[in-house]
């Protein structure tokens, strides 16, 4: 029997543990309270056995059935009856609490002004008690008809011990004036088991409900502030501290002997005959012995009951009703008692419908996944039988191979549905780079943190689904930066999410041994794919097509043209006639304009040239910007050679509108090109590159007045890079 409440620090660990009084709790308004109506028995593993429902935590048990209790956050705490005879289950109704003694079939249920008592045998009120005949007095349950309260001086901190028959109300007498910590123990027949404390030392009496007197009384050798302890007619057992060992004693002999659990979080400690029952009722991280139900006796004959245990209580036979687990059976309530043998045996008598070995429901992942309405990333849920266990989460692009790979902490997440694993996917993989579109596997392991069983396996797939991005190369709606470093060709993918600010990038390279080439430009899709090109001038003049491919680089050159070494500036990707495909338009050593229009053919991309302009021989660089301005045409920007900045609006016949000056102190940049729409807004963005390598991403506004952000870093850059486009 547990005595006194446990000191005050350690009250978050046993807020459900001690027998001496059913803990209160805000309850669920509940329907009108009827007479109870049978429930249909859960089928067992053995077709033969009929288990009874288990609907919450086990609280209290009396001859006709258990006391459930099920915390249900906001909305309160619902208490259950459910009665053996036939699993009938019935909701005790309540504004305030709900008080149970162990062993009776009396439940005191409370609301502001009244108590109420119900035998639960028969589902009837017995009587109730105003609350103003209660001033200031704590219930603590009832037997039949007899109710117990407790109140406590305000000053001193002394107890008395009320109680209510219907016959007379009266204090107990035999309880001392100085008695403090005064609980309530189980029901033995026609009396109650009372213990105290009186100047620090713990003292254990029984009080007779027929006269209301305690008698009986004799001094514990349980130490002050023990944490659990319990005993029957020939044992008693205890455990005085969360390091301390349990100490087991004969009462009929006197021997004592001791077992070193090591550290307890929530300690059981309860008496069977000559055997105690022990363990931590605590979800165990790490494997333990302790979570399981062991019975050991003074002179060290152990068994092992049950797997995991959360709650003990007696019944007025004197077996003890535990609610736990085995691998075998899952979770539920089991009845111990000592068999023929001499040793207590569990049998298994009601069922939760939980397993005890780690395993998982079925998926909550969408089968697509639209990543562009889900920006700031997507959470993605599994059910789990039990969250104290490590999860490994994969998520694996079919085509590609790449993938993302994290190590979930479930039981840590204080954020998320009971019962669920949850990974909050920002929607990158572990390369760095945004997910790929298409489809993908995902498989989870999950290997229980307490070494019960098997680790859980659970696989499937769902789909990806990005717009298409205009300089993306890989299928992942981010666009690529295509740079050369040194003869190399690498690919810089720009990632950007939520949870980091600004903007990464992602290098692979995808080319050697473009140092035979003078000038390199990304041009979009110039040869009717899906995928952006681009162009390479050699230095003989003659030009190149490299055609975008599914595998994030370029497919073998194709030769287009000669001649081109006439050109000094060439700018592709702006669509400057609106027939949708990208143009190109290059500078001569006169400083003429010349424009040749996207044919879409991959053979002969570019129509003829037109001259659309002359004097620009005043610019040392030009970019082709895409949409920037509002207009559906593409633009232009040109930097004069005091670093000054303009921008020339697309007219859509494939010449521009005068110039607009947009800023100055761009001669910092040694290249400068245009990225397609890096942030999602629909607007093209453009970026810089300083003679260190050190990037810089201005985001389109759309406004043409001031068609850019101000600058913000772009991570990843080299010191060797050399922008294209």
């Amino acid at each position: 029997m547990t005595l006194p409440v446990r000191p005050t620090r350690r009250a978050l660990a046993v807020a459900a543990g001690t027998v001496l009084a059913v803990t209160a709790g805000v309850a669920l308004t509940p329907p009108a309270f009827a007479a109870p109506a049978p429930v249909a028995a859960t089928a067992a593993t053995d077709a033969a056995e009929q288990l009874l429902p288990l609907p919450g935590t086990l609280e209290g048990a009396g001859a006709s059935g258990f006391l459930t209790r099920e915390d249900r956050g906001p909305e309160g705490v619902l208490f259950r009856w459910v009665r053996q005879s036939d699993g009938a289950v019935t909701v005790i109704p309540n504004d305030y609490a709900v008080r149970h003694i162990d062993g009776a079939d009396s439940v005191v249920s409370e609301d502001r002004t009244t108590a109420t008592i119900r035998d639960m045998a028969t589902g009837t009120v017995v009587r109730t008690v105003p609350k103003s005949a209660l001033y200031q007095e704590s219930v603590l349950g009832a037997v039949g008809s007899t109710l117990l309260s407790l109140s406590t001086d305000g000053t001193t901190g002394f107890q008395k011990l009320h109680v209510y028959r219907p016959d007379a109300s009266t204090l107990a007498t035999g309880l001392p004036a100085d008695a403090t910590r005064v609980g309530v123990g189980p029901l033995k027949g026609g009396t109650v088991v009372v213990g105290y404390e009186v100047d620090r030392v713990r003292y254990r009496a029984v009080l007779d409900l027929a006269t209301s007197t305690l008698g009986g009384a004799e001094r514990s050798p349980v130490p002050f502030g023990a944490w659990a302890d319990d005993q029957s007619d020939t044992t008693r057992a205890w455990l005085s501290g969360d390091s301390a060992p349990l100490v087991i004693e004969d009462l009929t002999s006197g021997a004592r002997s001791s077992v070193d659990l090591g550290y307890t979080f929530r300690p059981l400690v309860r008496v069977l005959g000559d055997w105690v029952l022990f363990g931590d009722t605590r979800s165990f991280h790490e494997p333990s012995p302790l979570q399981a139900l062991r019975g050991r006796t003074v002179s060290g004959q152990e068994v092992r009951l049950l797997d995991t245990v959360t709650k003990a209580v007696p019944e007025p036979d004197g077996s003890l009703l535990v609610q736990g687990g085995t691998l075998a059976d899952g979770e539920g309530l089991y009845r111990i008692r000592v068999g023929s043998d001499g040793r207590p045996a569990a049998t298994r008598i009601a069922s939760n419908g939980k397993p005890v070995k780690l395993t998982f429901g079925p998926s909550k992942i969408p089968a697509v996944l639209d990543l562009d309405k889900n920006r700031t990333g997507v959470n993605l849920d599994w059910p789990l039988s039990r969250l104290n266990a490590e999860v490994t989460v994969t998520l694996r692009h079919q085509r590609t191979g790449k993938a993302r790979t994290a190590v979930l902490q479930p039981s840590s997440n204080d954020y998320v549905a009971e019962g669920l694993v949850r990974f909050a996917w920002d929607g990158t993989l572990d390369s760095g780079e945004r997910a790929f579109n298409g489809a993908y596997d995902w498989k989870l392991t999950a290997t229980p943190k307490d070494g019960l069983g098997p680790a859980a396996t659970a696989s499937g797939s769902f789909t990806v689904t990005r717009k298409a991005n205009a300089s993306d190369l890989t299928d992942n709606g981010s666009p690529d930066l295509i740079v050369r470093n040194n003869g190399n060709l690498d690919r810089l993918d720009l990632t950007h999410t939520t949870a980091v600010p600004g903007f990464n990038t992602v290098r692979t390279g995808i080319g050697h041994g473009w140092d035979i080439y003078d000038r390199v430009e990304t041009t979009r899709n110039i040869a009717g794919s899906a995928l952006p090109d681009l162009v390479a001038r050699d230095k003989k003049g003659d030009l190149w097509l490299y055609q975008g491919n599914a595998r994030g680089g370029y497919d073998a050159r194709t030769r287009i043209g000669g001649g081109w070494q006439v050109y000094d500036q060439i700018a592709a990707g702006s669509d400057l006639n609106r027939d949708g495909r990208p143009d190109l338009v290059a500078t001569d050593k006169a400083g003429d304009l010349w424009l040749h229009k996207g044919t879409g053919v991959a053979t002969a991309p570019f129509a003829p040239r037109t001259k659309i302009g002359h004097g620009w021989n005043a610019y040392n660089r030009i970019a082709a910007t895409g949409n920037i301005g509002g207009d559906p045409s593409g633009d232009l920007v040109a930097r004069d050679r005091s670093g000054v900045l303009w921008l020339y609006l697309g007219r859509g016949d494939g010449t521009f509108a005068a110039r607009t000056r947009i800023g100055a102190g761009w001669n910092t940049y040694a290249d400068f090109t245009s990225v397609a729409d890096a942030n999602g807004n629909g607007v093209d963005d453009l970026v810089g590159i300083n003679s260190l390598g050190d990037a810089k991403l201005y985001l389109g506004t759309g406004n043409w007045r001031a068609p850019y952000t101000r600058p913000q870093e772009l991570r990843g850059g080299d010191y060797d890079d050399r922008l294209l486009g």
